[in-house]
This record gives C-alpha cells, sequence and structure tokens, in this order.
C-alpha cells in the first residue's frame, strides 16, 4: 500500500514539472511573436542580381626591389675608424660611409716619398754631370778641329817653302858660277846662300809645325774620345736616375690610391639596408661594410609559373598593389628572366615602377595578371557584411522578409564584388542599411 502511494506522488510531480516547464516555452513564444509583430519595417534599398562578365585574374606575390645594389667593401686593411650611417639612413652619392685607419700605409707613403726625394736628387746631378761631360766633349772637338787647322796650315807653308826651296838652290848654283867667273860679287852670292838658308829654315819649321799639329791632333782625339765615354756615362747615369725616379712614383701611386680607398663614398644616392660592422673592428681586404640600395629607381619583382608565359609580355603596363598605405602603383614590365633551372617551371618578370619616390626596398605586393574572360555575379560592395571570418547578405524574399545569406566571395574591383557562391541570379538583395538589419526583419523595399 506503502509503495502504491509513493509511485502515484512521484507521477503528479512529475506531471507538474512538464506542466510548469510547456507553461514556459508557451509564454516565451507568445513574448516573441509579440515583439516581432511589433517591429517597424525598415526601408531598404535593393538590386537584382545579375551575371556580368569579368576577367579571369590571377594574383601573384613579389617584393619591391631597388634597381641598384651593391655591398661595399673594404679595400685596404685597417681599423674602422668611422661608421657614421645606419640601417634605414639615406645617403647622398658620395657621402661618407667609412673612414678606415692606415697608418702602416702613410708611412710606407713617407718612406717612399724620401725615396722620390733622393732620385730626383740623384737625376739632377746626372743631368749635371751629363751638362759637363757634353761641354767637355764640344770643347775637345774645337781643340780637334784647331790642330787639323794648324796641321792644314802647316803642310801648306811646307809645300810653298819646299817649292820656294827649288828655285832658291838653283840660283845659288847660278851665283856660285858667276861668282867663280868674276860676273858678280861677294854680296850676291851671299844674298843667294842666305834665302836658301832661310827657306830650309823655313821648311825646318813647317815640319816642326806639322809634328805639334799631328801631337795636337792626337791628343783632342784622345779628349774627344774621352769626353763621349764621359757623355755615355752621364747619359747612362741619368737614365738610371729616371729609371729610379719612375720606379720610386710608381711605387707611391698605390699607396695614394690605398690611403685613398681608407676612406670609403656611397657609389649612389640610397638607402643603408644592412650594416655588417661596426666600429673598432679590423676591416680586411674585401670585407662587406654596409648594403647600399638605390631608393628612386624601384622595381618589382614577382616569380610567374611557366604555364602562365602568354600572360606576361615585355613592355605590358600592370597594377601592382602594395601591403602598406601607399595602395598601387603602376609599372611596366622591362625584363623577363627565364629560369637557369628548368625543373622549377617559373620564370621572373621585373616590372619598373612609375612614381616610386614613396617605397622602400623589401615592401611586399601583388600583381594580378589578366586571362580568358568569363560571367559571374557582381554585387555591389555595399551590399557585404562580415561576422568574425564570414560573409553574408541580405535576401528579401517574396513576403519582403530580410533573409540571411552566407556567400563566398571572389575578386573585387571598382566597389564590385564577384559571388563565387551562395546567390543566384535575379534575387533582390538589400544594399543600404543593412547594419540596422536582423534575419526575418520586414523590410520595406524602395526601388522595388
Amino acid at each position: 500500500m506503502k509503495y502504491d502511494m509513493f509511485f502515484l506522488a512521484a507521477i503528479l510531480a512529475i506531471a507538474g514539472v512538464r506542466a510548469i516547464v510547456l507553461s514556459f516555452f508557451s509564454n516565451a513564444a507568445e513574448s516573441t511573436a509579440t515583439i516581432t509583430s511589433t517591429i517597424k519595417p525598415i526601408e531598404v534599398e535593393t538590386t537584382l542580381t545579375k551575371k556580368a562578365l569579368s576577367l579571369g585574374r590571377t594574383s601573384l606575390s613579389g617584393t619591391v626591389e631597388a634597381v641598384e645594389t651593391v655591398t661595399t667593401t673594404s679595400r685596404v686593411i685597417g681599423q674602422i675608424k668611422t661608421l657614421p650611417v645606419q640601417e634605414g639612413d639615406t645617403v647622398k652619392a658620395g657621402q661618407i660611409i667609412a673612414i678606415i685607419d692606415v697608418k702602416n700605409i702613410q708611412a710606407q707613403r713617407n718612406q717612399v716619398s724620401a725615396a722620390i726625394f733622393q732620385a730626383q736628387a740623384s737625376l739632377t746631378v746626372a743631368t749635371a754631370a751629363q751638362t759637363q761631360a757634353l761641354a767637355n766633349k764640344t770643347q775637345a772637338q774645337a781643340q780637334l778641329n784647331h790642330s787639323t787647322a794648324r796641321y792644314q796650315e802647316a803642310e801648306i807653308k811646307l809645300q810653298e817653302a819646299q817649292a820656294q826651296l827649288g828655285e832658291a838652290l838653283l840660283n845659288q848654283q847660278r851665283m856660285a858660277m858667276l861668282h867663280k867667273d868674276g860676273a858678280v860679287s861677294q854680296l850676291q852670292l851671299y844674298t843667294a846662300n842666305t834665302q836658301v838658308a832661310l827657306i830650309e829654315a823655313r821648311i825646318q819649321q813647317a815640319k816642326a809645325g806639322i809634328e805639334q799639329a799631328k801631337a795636337g791632333i792626337e791628343q783632342a782625339k784622345a779628349a774627344v774620345k774621352q769626353a763621349s765615354f764621359q757623355v755615355q756615362q752621364a747619359l747612362t747615369g741619368v737614365e738610371q736616375a729616371r729609371s729610379q725616379v719612375q720606379q720610386a712614383l710608381a711605387e707611391v701611386k698605390p699607396t695614394i690610391a690605398n690611403l685613398n680607398h681608407s676612406i670609403v663614398k656611397a657609389p649612389f644616392a640610397g638607402v643603408v639596408t644592412k650594416k655588417h660592422t661596426e666600429v673598432g673592428a679590423i676591416a680586411g681586404f674585401g670585407q662587406p661594410l654596409v648594403t647600399l640600395e638605390s631608393k628612386d629607381r624601384l622595381r618589382f619583382s614577382v616569380v610567374v609559373p611557366k604555364s602562365m608565359m602568354s600572360l606576361v609580355k615585355q613592355g605590358d603596363e600592370v597594377e601592382v598593389q602594395l601591403d602598406a598605405p601607399n595602395g598601387s602603383v603602376r609599372g611596366h614590365v622591362n625584363q623577363i628572366i627565364l629560369s637557369a633551372n628548368p625543373n622549377s617551371r617559373s620564370f621572373t618578370a621585373k616590372i619598373a615602377l612609375k612614381n616610386a619616390t614613396t617605397l622602400m626596398p623589401r615592401m611586399f605586393g601583388r600583381v594580378e595578371l589578366l586571362d580568358e574572360s568569363y560571367s559571374a555575379i557582381v554585387i555591389p560592395q555595399s551590399a557585404l557584411f562580415k561576422r568574425g571570418q564570414l560573409e553574408g547578405v541580405y535576401v528579401v524574399d517574396a513576403n519582403n522578409i530580410a533573409q540571411l545569406r552566407w556567400v563566398k566571395t571572389g575578386k573585387i574591383r571598382d566597389s564590385k564584388v564577384e559571388i563565387v557562391s551562395g546567390l543566384k541570379e535575379q534575387e533582390r538583395i538589400i544594399t543600404r542599411n543593412i547594419e540596422q538589419l536582423s534575419a526575418g526583419q520586414h523590410v520595406v523595399p524602395l526601388n522595388f
């Protein structure tokens, strides 16, 4: 009996709970219906969905890069004394990038300069010796000419005296015969004898002059020979001195060049994109210092699949979308580089950018390549709203009720959005006041 009473009480309790729950949901439904019926319909602008012809587009990512890129290096060995630039700094062409301390090169230059001074002094001495040797040779040649002239003069006198001696001897013989016969006086014979003696004396004098002239000629020839040897020695000395000067100058040129190389300057105006070392470090020959990229001359580099080669031609005008506040910039394809690896099945297109003064190297961007045309549903961008990662539109049904429809979008261009899925043609969608709508709400289309 007690068990039956307990079972009956349990049944009554369950029935009571069910009645309460049914009463709650009934009241809630009535309350929701009352609220929905009291919301005033919203006036909205609508449009019918329709298909439009659109060009196929393929978006490819790329990077803005400098046309001119150079990594400055050290051409001497020494400690970095000054490095006044930082990454991101803008530098002008010819601006000092680094100064390298090269005291050993300066000492070498001083040593070579001293060698140049000594070589030039030796050249001066050798030149003076050459000048003196040439003067001595000229003087010896003049003496030779003088001795030769004296010799010739003595020869002429000898010939004249010998000719006169013959006549004087004949006259002496005749006078002697006449004096013997008493035809001439003793005085006349004496005069004839004296004349022969004088002429013979002149002959001896001429012969002595000839011998003296011969000796002078030999002496002058020896002097000329010695002077010529001195001139040759002096000339050799001058050539040696000049060679020493040239050698010293040749040694000083690379030293001066190395001193000039201790000051590293920017080869062109640009931006410092990487700093490879710091002040105080030892710079070795060929060691990188900073990387510099041109700022004014920029291009966009993009890798294009080989299958799309027909879509890219040199000279094509394209628009590059940048992941930056700069937005987009136009350019033209000015270089197509085929990949060195045939297995990569790609090539690189270089796009020269116009009005790129506000851009920076290494900015990321995209370029769209136009493909074959196709037909797609296009709606105004104002009709699209987002909730998290989802995109949707409101579709107006036959009863003017706003129905939420989730869609998948494609490309956006000129404030138009391509709808890949979720909508069909000739569906009426709301284009204005969508932020005030909720699903299931009555609307009043203004342009229905």
